[in-house]
């Protein structure tokens, strides 16, 4: 079990289990980058998530356990609940997501893109507080590294 730890500027941190077995790639492409510090923003069409974009992985990363999927009504559907980190892996873009509630995500208004999702945070209400804090009060460093 590999575990990242995300370390907020204004205080705080959150852990995250990686899901190596439904995202192998994305999880070796972020695990090769690390460690990374960035500027995180709050999102502001797509919900409950703060994030970075130009994560310094390979350009080659495939989508694999996105965001896309079949809901209760046999819908296709963007939205997630939250808890977890994902990734964009368009390498124009290349967006590291901490998802702490409820999205659905967007690269503009209206445009629905899939995600990986790689790992899940392990304690969603730090994450709900560390979010929150990020929308109210703006603009924060994070440093993301492997758990020793």
């Amino acid at each position: 079990m590999t575990r990242l730890e995300i370390s907020f500027e204004k205080g705080g941190t959150l852990t995250a289990t990686l899901l190596k077995d439904k995202a192998p790639e994305t999880c070796k492409a972020i695990l090769e980058a690390l460690p990374v510090t960035s500027e995180v923003l709050h999102a502001q069409y797509a919900g409950s998530e703060v994030y970075f974009e130009d994560f310094p992985a390979r350009d080659d990363v495939p989508f694999e356990n996105t965001t896309s999927r079949v809901d209760e009504n046999m819908f296709l559907t963007n939205k997630h609940p939250g808890g977890v980190l994902a990734y964009y892996p368009n390498p124009k873009v290349k967006s590291f997501c901490i998802v702490y509630g409820e999205i659905v995500p967007r690269r503009l208004v209206d445009v629905e893109i899939p995600l990986n999702v790689f790992a899940e945070i392990d304690d969603k209400e730090k994450a709900v507080e560390l979010g929150s804090r990020v929308r109210r009060e703006g603009v924060e460093k994070v440093t993301v590294k492997a758990e020793k």
